[in-house]
């Protein structure tokens, strides 16, 4: 086995190995007592134990839920490091510092984020918060909700619900500051958060009385990221080349965020929740490159800076209202929400061949707004006596505009464009929850119709989209012992194409134009992306601790219509668009772990350390089109996360941790028009954080992180052939983003 193969395949069975002892151990050791012993009924398996694990074992939806003391256990700065160590989700650090999230080793666009229960945009990252900005104690839990149900639209991937911080009677107020330090440079932020009663507080006695809390919390400060990164490209044309390019990213983010939050309560019926997000984020600095090679066969050198200055501000407005029957409860959301991005980035520099020097110059920016309306309602009928079972109804809409306006230029050459859209969507949904008492078995029949129109115009043009999706689903849940549940999850999911897919438009590259650089073109023509999704798998509560559990699960997803990317050369220049490129079908096998290191055997001085562990096996085929055989483009072979740490105690003490991710092999197969192939494959690649930290009592706390401690590599080449002219252009690409020092202190009272 090639070294580098064997650096990674070993540490990948050790999560394995150990999720795998957590799961089966306590499995086979189970007593025969328990089969001698009365039946559990369903309604005994929600006794004892936390609630994430309660809402785990008796959800709908095949849910994990990580709450705040999980997240604490993490030792978490960012909302970002708190998304990495997930089951089944990979987090991808880009070059200028922000992130890309994958579940199940699927694209970005099958993984369905939502804040709060609902939904962020999908077609303009402007309008998401920067979750890779916002501290880890902002989150109160996160749901990874892996299976569609009607309730839960989902994605082929999955759906992340972050869920953040709201009000509380209990007065706390929370301060730390932190310092990052990073290429010689400092980053100093701050996080301040406050939460309690509101007014004075009514006799608890009287349940009609009306009682006010608020939450509010403050974030801001300087953030150094960037990367290093080397690529080479060749070209086997009448005039071969080859270059090496080295480049540094050094950008540095300055950024703020406020959350007010207040929850009253209205009579002893009527719940109100007001919340806000206002938040600003602002980037700049500089790209250095410079290269060195031959071009048209003499030799070439290149030198180029780059100004690179991202702005944004988001605002958001929200209320919850929540009514409770003697038999129902009626739950509902109003959202809106409006941001603006500015971006520009001008590089010039010269290009020296053959001793002839020739400078050049290239600009592209842009300036968008969006605007969103978003509300659902839910109301949820219980049984009684006889008829135990459930009914539940909602209903959803989003409606969002956006507008952009961008130059590209390039050698003098202007490409203006002027994009306006609009996304239109409208869901009713229903279901029916049934206990079988007799099977010892709950079954959750669902069924949501979802209307879904985009409008897009773009240079005098305009497309429109419209698309009626029907989502049937069948969830079950029976329970093997008060401690063991099995699942099967069955359902049908529509995904439908991003304004930006589907806009009729042409976007320069900000690069010279090649296979490895081309234009992005809209495809007016794209149809919705349908899949037939199936999970099925065990959850168990182990030993050692009320929120030990494990879990098991095989997910298979059937996709056709598949949105992928095709390549090909007009006009005389390389362009890459979205296109259906056949039918797909995905698989893989989950598995997770939560329980005190006691749970290996270990002695009861290790009560006090966690373990968290997590590892998903991944696989997929084209079964046609034109990339029949091939894997998914960027799915990596698997994902692993361990965590091993110890938690933070309010009584005092030492803590730390630290948390090894790894991620294995993808493939970059793609075919484009006839003639041209493009192949790809990157290499499996890992980070380990550390952290230490000591609690004073009624004094504060300090924690040291380190991050990326052994700066490993994220290695990809990439090869496009043209058959037709019998050319080939190959690169590959090395990027490091170095390590990164973290001292935060802090105080609660």
């Amino acid at each position: 086995m090639p070294r580098s193969r064997a650096l990674f395949a070993a540490p990948v069975f050790a999560p394995v190995l150990i999720l795998g002892c957590g799961w089966a151990c306590p499995l086979l050791a189970q007593s025969t007592q328990d089969d001698s012993e009365q039946p559990a009924q369903l309604e005994e398996v929600n006794v004892t134990g936390r609630r994430e694990f309660d809402e785990r074992f008796m959800s709908t939806a095949t849910r994990i839920t990580v709450t705040r003391r999980d997240i604490e256990a993490m030792g978490a700065n960012s909302m970002a490091d708190v998304l990495r160590q997930l089951p089944g989700v990979q987090v991808t650090t880009t070059a200028s510092g922000g992130i890309e999230i994958r579940m199940r080793g699927m694209g970005t666009e099958a993984t369905r984020i939502l804040i709060d229960g609902l939904p962020v945009n999908p077609n303009n990252r402007t309008a998401q918060l920067p979750l890779d900005e916002l501290p880890a104690d902002l989150l109160e839990r996160i749901e990874i909700i892996r299976a569609p149900s009607a309730e839960f639209q989902g994605a082929a991937g999955g759906t992340l619900n972050i869920v953040l911080r709201g009000a509380s009677p209990k007065k706390e107020t929370f301060l730390w500051f932190t310092g990052q330090y990073v290429w010689g440079r400092n980053g100093p932020s701050l996080y301040a958060s406050q939460t309690g009663p509101l007014g004075k507080q009514p006799d608890k006695t009287d349940p009609q009385a009306p009682s006010w809390s608020y939450f509010i919390s403050f974030n801001a400060g300087d953030r150094n990221v960037g990367s290093d990164t080397r690529r080479e490209n060749s070209s086997n044309t009448a005039a071969p080349s080859f270059t090496t390019t080295a480049d540094r990213f050094r950008l540095h983010n300055q950024f703020w965020t406020l959350t007010p939050r207040v929850t009253g309560r209205l009579g002893s019926s009527d719940r109100v929740t007001l919340r806000g997000i206002l938040s600003g984020f602002n980037q700049g600095e500089n790209l250095f490159s410079n290269s060195y090679g031959v071009a048209s066969g003499a030799a070439m050198t290149s030198a180029s800076r780059g100004q690179w200055h991202f702005a944004r501000t988001y605002s958001q407005a929200t209320v919850d209202w929540s009514h409770s029957f003697q038999d129902a409860k009626w739950d509902s959301s109003l959202q809106t929400e409006r941001g603006h991005s500015d971006f520009s980035s001008d590089r010039s520099g010269t290009t020296v061949v053959g001793g002839a020097a020739t400078p050049f110059d290239s600009t592209y920016g842009y300036s968008r707004g969006d605007r969103g309306v978003i509300g659902k309602t839910k109301l949820v009928l219980a049984g009684s006596g006889a008829d135990e079972a459930t009914w539940s109804y909602g209903g959803e809409f989003e409606n969002r505009l956006l507008d952009q306006q961008s130059v590209t230029s390039a050698a003098g050459v202007a490409f203006p464009l002027a994009l306006d859209a609009s996304t239109h969507r409208k869901a009713l949904w229903g279901q029916y929850e049934k206990p079988v008492e007799s099977l010892k078995t709950a079954v959750v029949l669902g069924l949501r119709a979802q209307d879904f129109r985009e409008n897009a115009g773009a240079a005098g043009t305009g497309v429109e989209y419209h698309n009626l999706a029907w989502q049937p689903s069948l969830n079950t849940r029976t329970a093997l012992s008060d401690t063991l549940q099995y699942r099967f999850n069955l359902a049908r999911i529509s995904r439908n194409p991003r304004v930006y897919e589907l806009a009729p438009y042409t976007a320069p590259s900000d690069l010279p134009n090649g296979p490895t650089a081309p234009d992005f073109r809209g495809n007016p023509n794209i149809r919705p992306e349908s899949t037939v999704t199936l999970d099925t798998g065990f959850e168990r509560r182990l030993a050692g601790g009320s929120n030990a559990q494990a879990g098991l699960n095989l997910f298979v997803r059937q996709q056709s219509n598949v949105i992928g990317r095709s390549l090909f050369f007009a006009g005389g220049r390389w362009v890459e668009q979205p296109a259906n490129i056949g039918s797909a079908t995905v698989w893989g096998l989950e598995t997770d772990m939560r329980a005190s290191l006691t749970v290996l055997g270990l002695p009861r001085d290790w009560r006090d350390w966690t373990i968290s562990a997590n590892a998903t096996l991944l696989n997929s085929r084209f079964n046609g089109g034109t990339v029949a055989g091939q894997r998914i483009p960027g799915q990596a072979r698997y994902v692993a996360n361990l965590n091993i740490a110890k938690p933070a105690r309010q009584s005092g003490g030492w803590y730390g941790g630290g948390a090894l991710q790894m991620i294995g092999a993808a493939d970059f197969n793609t075919a484009g028009t006839p003639g041209v192939t493009v192949t790809g494959r990157q290499r499996a690649h890992a980070q380990l954080d550390l952290y230490i930290g000591d609690v004073v009592p009624k004094v504060g706390f300090w924690r040291l992180n380190a991050y990326n401690v052994f700066d490993f590599r994220q290695e990809r080449g990439r090869t496009v052939t043209d058959t037709l002219n019998g050319t080939a252009t190959t690169e590959s690409f090395e990027r490091r983003l170095t390590p990164r020092v973290f001292l935060t202190v802090g105080t609660r009272f």
